[in-house]
Formats: structure tokens, C-alpha cells, sequence
């Protein structure tokens, strides 16, 4: 994971900053606005969050109503991620940049398993396949399964 581990100084930047980690209480400190929605909401486009940088209201985090807590953590972190780290990624989307969209989504999805911090009992696991992992865990599988491959080829 040594090129992500620059990851790691926003992350303790951001809780030195703010004294604390809990997802929750970093959005109220940066004023970002949760606003859950009907998962069928135009506005998420099939996908569990939208971030909006340039919203009416301020920044803004669109996310699908009724996940598990674990779950609606880790999105919301990965959101936080995209909001502290790509604060240009708007500007190369008007300018027709060149994006690589999966390294962005991979840099948040380091940054919100980072932030969330997750522990758990390796024993309780063992033999466990990575999609059962993400099930007990209330976690999205693609991102899970994405930074274990990164580790891997490390």
C-alpha cells in the first residue's frame, strides 16, 4: 500500500484538526450536509451516494436511506474522502481532463477503510470467502475487495 500511504496524512491531519474520527461529527466540523434518499431518487443515479461540492445548500452528501450503520459509515467516509482529497476533480470534469475515475475511487475507498478503522476477529473470519467477509462486516464488497487486491500485489 506504499502508494497510498500518503492517504494516511490526510487522515491524521483531519483528526489532529478536529479531535475525532467519528464520521459523524468530521462532516458537522467541515459543514457538509447528510441528506438521506429514497434509493430510486433521481439524484443517485443508481449508486448508494452522490457528493456536491456546488450544491445550493453548501456541500452535501446524498445518500441512500436505510443502510446499516456500518455500511452508511464506510459510504459517508468514502464521500469525505472524494471531498478532501479530489477538490479539483469538478474542474477537470468541465475542462474535459483526463480522469482515471478508478484510481480516484480507489483512494477514497483506502481512505474510508483508514478512517472507519475496522477491527475485527481474524479467528471469527478464518475461511471465510471475501464476499462473507463483507456480509458479517456490513461493508460494500467491490471496495473491500479492491484494497485487498492492491494489498496483495504489494
Amino acid at each position: 500500500m506504499g502508494l497510498l500511504n500518503w492517504i494516511d496524512n490526510y487522515i491524521l491531519g483531519l483528526i489532529d484538526l478536529y479531535g475525532t474520527d467519528d464520521i459523524y461529527e468530521l462532516y458537522d466540523c467541515l459543514n457538509i450536509k447528510i441528506k438521506r434518499l429514497n434509493r430510486d431518487n433521481i439524484l443517485l443515479n443508481n449508486s448508494e451516494a452522490f457528493y456536491n461540492r456546488y450544491s445550493a445548500e453548501g456541500e452535501i452528501v446524498f445518500i441512500e436511506e436505510n443502510l446499516s450503520f456500518n455500511y452508511e459509515k464506510f459510504i459517508l467516509a468514502h464521500e469525505l474522502g472524494h471531498a478532501i482529497m479530489h477538490t479539483s476533480l469538478i474542474m477537470a470534469a468541465f475542462n474535459k481532463t483526463l480522469i482515471n475515475k478508478g484510481k480516484l475511487e480507489l483512494q477514497a475507498n483506502y481512505f474510508a477503510f483508514k478512517l472507519t478503522n475496522l477491527t475485527f476477529d481474524a479467528i471469527e473470519l478464518y475461511e471465510m470467502t471475501l464476499e462473507q467477509i463483507a456480509c458479517c462486516l456490513e461493508l460494500p464488497y467491490e471496495p473491500l475487495k479492491q484494497v485487498v487486491d492492491i494489498q496483495e500485489r504489494m
